[in-house]
């Protein structure tokens, strides 16, 4: 008893941290706008970078944190190749904390997958072309992606393939969300509307991407 215990645990312990993170950040959801945090950030460029950087890696300890938000608030803060960059290095933050938390659930998805052929039928996909798999999740902004996340850790994708394919994929709509800054949080504006279209865009793309792939497999 004790040792199931201890395994329940153990491979909980990942999701119990993101639902603690949540829970913690839930009652201030409605002020973590862009232009919120712009407003509360240091006015020096570095310490406002630093400051950006490690909400970044708060998000990724919280589903309910959106990251449209932080990124908007980048351009906000900066020019935008400078924006883009503070961007995407916290967008690596986000995605590296949970992918490693995932790492210690790996075990206990291989013995999920065991259980449920449909697990072992989604985890057979992503492992033919891992590093497609994770370009096509982010650049059809798959959510949440804290969750994403831990499933790519527990899964025994690679990091260097995860962290490379995850920036990429989601290269386009980091970009979008740093031009569109605040336009993000201004529902109605023609700029939102643009926002909206883009992201559509990204993700039907991202699926017609993975179902060419599939069938030239099956060719």
């Amino acid at each position: 008893m004790e040792k199931h215990a201890f395994h329940v645990w153990r491979y909980g312990a990942p999701l119990l941290v993101l639902a603690a993170g949540a829970a913690a950040l839930w009652p201030f959801r409605h002020q973590l706008t862009a232009e919120a945090i712009a407003a509360f950030s240091p006015r020096q460029t570095v310490l406002a970078a630093s400051f950006l950087v490690g909400l970044y890696a708060l998000k990724s300890l919280s589903v309910c944190f959106p990251m449209s938000a932080l990124t908007a608030a980048g351009g906000l803060l900066f020019p935008f190749p400078l924006a883009l960059a503070v961007n995407l290095c916290g967008t690596g933050v986000a995605q590296t904390i949970p992918f490693f938390l995932g790492r210690r659930e790996q075990e206990g998805l291989e013995a999920l997958a065991e259980r449920i052929p449909r697990v072992a039928g989604v985890c057979r996909a992503q492992a033919e072309n891992p590093w497609l798999s994770v370009f096509l999740l982010r650049l059809a902004g798959a959510s949440p992606g804290d969750v994403v996340s831990l499933y790519l850790g527990a899964s025994g994708t690679p990091y260097g393939t995860y962290l490379s394919a995850g920036l990429l994929g989601g290269l386009p709509r980091i970009a979008c969300a740093t031009v569109l800054g605040g336009a993000l949080w201004q529902p109605g504006s023609g700029r939102f509307w643009l926002s909206l279209a883009a992201g559509g865009a990204l993700t039907a793309l991202s699926g017609v991407i993975w179902l060419l792939w599939r069938r030239r497999r099956r060719a």
